[in-house]
């Protein structure tokens, strides 16, 4: 079997406050949490080093205002570049799947970027699909969001795209940023039924969150057929996040990713 790949990027560079939950050391403990219990040593594991996306790269999926240059910095170009990586690590047949885990952060971020959104300021999600279509003709794509905030920015970018489905299961809009995902966004005339939004309510558990999984979210990937799956993997929906209201665990999460 093809091993798995796992990207770093904790962006050293790059911080909103010493404090906030959004900073370096949010992914350097998850790094070292993974060398703790060994996972590197596996055979099954290959560590890739982050890359370097370029402006054209960013251009293809945004409007920066007034240009590229005012919207990110070198750590965006790097976590962005890092995707990249991955994207090229799995199209190429060294890895069945890989996981980048950097930052910042980038599925808030729409189509016309003129500043910080949820952190978001490029979408790194979006940068890596447009990537993928341009170098490898992949057609049908889905991401999957399973960040505890609703991926405003990448469902904008993609609503009126029928080759991609967008499915995001979140906590219920009403009562976290960004106020959005309720089940009535199904995307665009020419492309109805390729968004998916599920908003769970505060408090949801793994049960919860799995059963939507296996009941939903895995029925409607069978139906769509596509040829790549991209997880939009926010870590947010832990019972420990401050900024949100959920109940799952690590436990749930190691299942779900089953």
């Amino acid at each position: 079997m093809k091993p798995t790949g796992i990207l770093f990027f904790p962006a050293f560079d790059w911080a909103i406050s010493p404090t906030h939950p959004e900073r370096e050391e949010r992914l350097l403990y998850t790094r070292d949490q993974i060398f703790e219990e060994g996972i590197m040593d596996l055979p099954q594991i290959k560590e890739y080093q982050p890359g370097l996306a370029s402006k054209k790269d960013i251009a293809r999926v945004h409007f920066c205002v007034p240009d590229v240059d005012a919207q990110i910095t070198d750590a965006h170009l790097v976590s962005a570049g890092s995707a990249l990586v991955m994207a090229d690590a799995v199209m190429s047949g060294e890895i069945r799947n890989g996981f980048a885990i950097i930052r910042p952060p980038g599925h808030h971020a729409m189509t016309v970027s003129h500043g910080n959104r949820g952190f978001c300021n490029i979408n790194n999600e979006a940068i890596m699909l447009e990537y993928i279509r341009k170098r490898y003709g992949v057609k049908k794509i889905a991401i999957v969001d399973t960040d505890v905030h609703h991926g405003d920015g990448t469902q904008e970018i993609y609503f009126h795209d029928p080759d991609v489905l967008f499915i995001s299961f979140h906590q219920d809009g009403r009562t976290l940023y960004p106020g959005s995902g309720f089940m009535d966004e199904l995307g665009g005339p020419l492309a109805y039924a390729s968004t998916i939004n599920i908003p769970m309510p505060p408090g949801t558990t793994d049960e919860g969150i799995l059963y939507i999984m296996e009941h939903l979210v895995i029925p409607v990937l069978e139906a769509f057929k596509p040829e790549l799956v991209i997880n939009s993997a926010g870590q947010d929906n832990h019972y420990s996040d401050p900024l949100a209201n959920m109940r799952f665990s690590a436990q749930g999460y190691a299942r779900l990713n089953t």
